[in-house]
């Protein structure tokens, strides 16, 4: 994978990386039965910047999860201008549970300089409390079932910066 750090314009800083991205875990039925167990593991590494990425098997849809410095964040993105409904959804998600975005951007795709509505947001280091978090972004925002595929990509990076 093609790996370029942005500032919030879009502007590219630093050299171009490519990165080996592993085969993730793949559970073909009861994907949500195995959130806890990769969040608790985030949670207790002790890497500079460990990553979750829970994903449907098709790419169609996928959240991140990571920890830097002991601090857990949520990272979800949108094509805000096909799906603006699911922008506003995503907002008011995490506005009704009092979490406010600490990075708000557009990034590029597929060529289109702003396609992608970008929002992180900081969580506390509760297990219990991001699990039901990512759980129930995926049932209320995309609409998976409890029973439905999964893939989980886990990462930790130890030097990372």
């Amino acid at each position: 994978m093609r790996v370029v750090t942005v500032d919030e314009n879009g502007k590219e800083l630093g050299d171009v990386k490519w990165v080996d991205i592993p085969e993730p875990d793949h559970f073909a039925s009861d994907g949500f039965a195995q959130i806890e167990s990769y969040v608790s593991r985030l949670l207790r590494s002790s890497a500079r910047y460990t990553s979750l990425i829970i994903a449907t098997p098709d790419q169609q849809m996928a959240v991140s999860l990571g920890q830097r410095g002991g601090i857990p964040h949520f990272s979800i993105s949108v094509e805000w201008r096909s799906e603006p409904d699911r922008e506003k959804a995503i907002r008011q998600f995490f506005g009704e549970r009092k979490l406010a975005t600490y990075h708000d951007y557009l990034a590029g795709n597929g060529g289109v300089s702003d396609a992608t509505r970008c929002l992180d947001y900081y969580l506390p280091p509760d297990v219990q409390f991001i699990t039901t978090l990512a759980k129930d972004v995926l049932r209320q925002i995309y609409q998976l079932w409890a029973q439905d595929a999964l893939d989980f990509s886990y990462e930790e990076h130890h030097d990372a910066v």
